[in-house]
């Protein structure tokens, strides 16, 4: 393996052993905010954190992948352009505060709404900071301090948010941990980087008027894909009710945690892409079709899966209040296949500067989603009594758009017809998976479970969709994995 294919497998192994530590406190966290707040206050929560989501991009303004982007390609530059990016951050946050206060004002939410709102407030101006230290962090690729900050962070915020839970403690107080461990999260990345001798900050007019100015294409993609991913969630509380928006919260926060695997994947790859395509290699198609073909590996069990224990997941997680999002799981799952390499194809297209390009295609996707909600969610309310299903509906439509357009973008020889061939092939093990484990749907969940990882695997490699190649990759991330598992457990005994 060549020196990029190392530094990408070790990224990998760094960030998937982060992920999964910060996928198992979110998981714990995801089953017992909805158990112990119900659906209404949980619903409370999801509002607040789509609105300050909204504002996080604006503040953002596309600087996060110009940063890492950058820096990739000059390491020299993180000093002037980290100090340019917290100036701007600061700046545009403040604006964003003021239009949502005006928005408060006539979206006539309860009191505690606002309450809620007000205090996630801080933990997005915190979680804003944190953007532009992981792009640094990302961009010299140092992955390390990345993860444990993150690790840390997020295991403040689940252990103690579930004690105060446990405790009878309500929405109110679950707001304000969030936001104090979004700040412990801030304080360990900015000591990664004084540590690591990025710390100094070089503020000057002129680059912040040139970050801005190059970051607004990337804004532009940002801005739609977090309007496109946080509309359904605005849409429902005005057109149905904040049980309905918890329903949904619920579902979309599980399906959610299953994206840390191309997160991690295009974390590690990214900086490698940016590096190939300014040096013009000819690594780079293959690094693509490569990267393609492991994601769907991973994501049609995924997807398959989820679509037949979406039921009986939701119920034994979050309880018989929230029955109705198994069914927005189920319709989720479908689309998670299209959404993996909706993923892919973004970040490929932004890596090579065809931003602009993936800017329109979610331009349209925004676009296409507010009257697919306006139809959708009142139709389904009546019909199913779960406006919600609306909102998985629109998703549907639009991610399986996206992934037509965003294939049609990419540039000649990015794929070709072995994709297409494993693709199929793939897709042909996922059916007769779910074929054979949709029978068993009605027994204890973990039997179509074992059903599934037993089959998958047994037709993958009978039509030869994984391959030994693969299995050395997944291996070496594995062992990564476990070495630094390890590595972090003798230092913890030592420290002991």
């Amino acid at each position: 393996m060549n020196s990029t294919g190392k530094t990408i497998a070790q990224n990998a192994g760094i960030l998937m052993l982060a992920q999964l530590i910060t996928w198992a406190l979110t998981l714990a966290l995801t089953i017992v905010l909805p158990r112990y707040l119900g659906a209404t206050n949980s619903g409370k929560l999801t509002i607040a954190n789509s609105i300050w989501a909204i504002v996080a991009i604006l503040a953002t303004f596309g600087m996060d992948t110009l940063l890492t982007k950058e820096i990739a390609r000059d390491p020299a530059k993180a000093p002037r352009l980290f100090g340019a990016s917290l100036g701007a951050r600061v700046l545009l946050f403040a604006v964003g505060a003021l239009g949502v206060m005006l928005y408060l004002r006539v979206a006539n939410y309860p009191a505690e709404t606002l309450i809620v709102v007000g205090i996630g407030g801080f933990a997005a101006l915190a979680w804003l900071l944190i953007g532009a230290c992981q792009a640094v962090l990302q961009g010299l690729e140092r992955m390390t301090p990345m993860a444990l900050a993150t690790i840390a962070g997020k295991a403040f915020n689940t252990l103690v948010c579930i004690t105060a839970l446990l405790l009878g403690h309500g929405v109110y107080v679950v707001a304000c941990i969030a936001a104090l461990a979004a700040s412990i999260n801030l304080a360990l990345q900015l000591a990664a980087l004084k540590r690591l001798g990025h710390l100094r900050i070089a503020f000057d007019a002129r680059t912040l008027r040139e970050t801005l100015r190059a970051g607004f294409p990337y804004l532009m993609s940002g801005v739609f894909l977090i309007a496109y991913g946080q509309v359904d969630v605005i849409i429902i509380s005005l057109l149905v009710n904040e049980k309905t928006v918890g329903w949904y919260g619920a579902a979309s926060q599980l399906f959610g945690t299953s994206f840390f695997i191309p997160t991690v994947f295009i974390t590690a790859v990214f900086p490698a892409l940016s590096r190939m395509y300014a040096d013009a290699s000819d690594a780079l198609a293959r690094l693509m079709r490569k990267s393609f073909d492991l994601l769907l590996i991973v994501a049609v069990p995924l997807g398959f899966g989820l679509f037949v224990i979406a039921d009986p997941l939701v119920i034994l997680l979050f309880g018989a209040e929230f029955a109705p999002s198994g069914t927005l799981l189920a319709l989720l799952g479908l689309v998670l296949i299209a959404t993996y390499q909706n993923i892919l194809i973004g970040q490929f297209l932004i890596s090579t500067d065809r931003q602009n390009q993936w800017t329109l295609v979610m331009a349209v996707a925004t676009l296409a989603t507010i009257p697919l909600d306006v139809l959708f969610v009142p139709w389904c309310q009546a019909q199913f009594q779960n406006g919600a299903i609306g909102g998985a509906l629109s998703f549907i439509v639009t991610e399986i758009g996206m992934l037509i357009a965003g294939l049609g973008l990419l540039p000649r020889g990015a794929l070709n017809r072995a994709n297409a061939w494993l693709a199929a092939r793939a897709l042909c093990a996922g059916v007769v998976m779910a074929g054979t484990a949709w029978w068993a749907r009605d027994l204890f969940i973990g039997i179509p479970i074992l059903i599934s990882a037993i089959v998958y695997p047994t037709v993958a490699f009978a039509l030869r969709v994984i391959v030994p190649a693969d299995l050395a990759l997944f291996r070496q991330v594995a062992q990564g994995v476990a070495q630094r598992a390890r590595k972090a457990s003798a230092a913890s005994g030592r420290r002991g």
